[in-house]
């Protein structure tokens, strides 16, 4: 069972980013078999896979029709930011305030590598480094309900980011990331909330922006 789980896990990894960065594009159909075949994995890892991804509304499976990837709507970022924010200041308070001395060195060494990924720009391994650094503020914050309610938001948001920003303004993301992080490590509550609420907002201009330009002129 543990070899299964972490099979489904690899899965879900492999999928999961491969829709944040459009390699499966959405409205793009797929199979299981063809997703077996392309990950080389068993048909029970890529099913529980799916599930998952169906529940955070990554994929919409449809009967005789298949997998298929959702849709981007603009639009919706802002509505995922608006569900993500004051989760992300529960976790960062409560990690601030629990990280283990490992934790914290992690969150160091991630905020090291965001800021090369951002100089680079390398947009890929930017969104790999978030998704890493939003695992170890869950992890740090030890509240699994608040976790798994947030994961699916800052997925979503990953992908809107690679869709519509890519390499645009990779270093005011990774500063406003890096002012979160130095505040968690340092074990500063308030400040984490605050930067947190920063990089929230930060995030929601973004969309704001998005939402305007892709907005019908009159």
């Amino acid at each position: 069972m543990p070899e299964e789980e972490s099979r489904a896990d690899a899965a879900y990894k492999k999928l999961e980013e491969d829709i944040v960065t459009l390699k499966l594009k959405p409205g793009e159909a797929v199979t299981e078999n063809q997703l077996t075949r392309d990950f080389d994995m068993g048909r029970t890892p890529i099913r529980e896979a799916i599930q998952r991804l169906s529940w955070e509304g990554l994929v919409v499976i449809r009967p005789r029709l298949g997998i298929i990837i959702a849709d981007i709507n603009p639009s919706d970022f802002s509505r995922v930011l608006e569900a993500r924010h004051a989760l992300e200041e529960l976790l960062a308070r409560s990690a601030a305030r629990l990280a283990s001395k490992s934790e914290r060195q992690a969150l160091h060494d991630c905020a090291k590598d965001m800021r090369t990924a951002a100089s680079e720009p390398d947009v890929q391994r930017f969104l790999q480094l978030d998704k890493q650094f939003d695992e170890l503020v869950a992890k740090a914050a030890c509240n699994p309900f608040a976790s798994k309610a947030v994961a699916p938001l800052q997925t979503l948001s990953r992908r809107f980011w690679f869709r519509y920003f890519g390499e645009t303004d990779l270093n005011p993301a990774a500063w406003s990331h890096l002012e979160l992080m130095q505040a968690i490590e340092a074990g500063d509550e308030k400040s984490a909330v605050e930067k947190a609420d920063d990089l929230m907002h930060y995030l929601r201009r973004q969309a704001a922006a998005l939402v305007a330009t892709a907005a019908p002129s009159a």
